[in-house]
């Protein structure tokens, strides 16, 4: 089985919604869109195959 590959742009925008308590917040500390945040954390959740926030 191959292990997923996830970047280290995903790893830090994750914990950017993380540190900034949500995906609107971390895009605006990361100066990308809200929707560019979100698609990646739910392109690593993909990727991972396990829920990484809970809402």
């Amino acid at each position: 089985m191959k292990a997923p590959r996830v970047t280290l742009d995903q790893w830090r925008t994750l914990q950017a919604v993380v540190d900034h308590g949500g995906f609107a917040q971390a895009a605006e500390a990361l100066h990308r869109s809200q929707s560019s945040v979100s698609y990646t954390v739910a392109r690593m959740q993909d990727q991972l195959g396990v829920p990484l926030l809970r809402i």
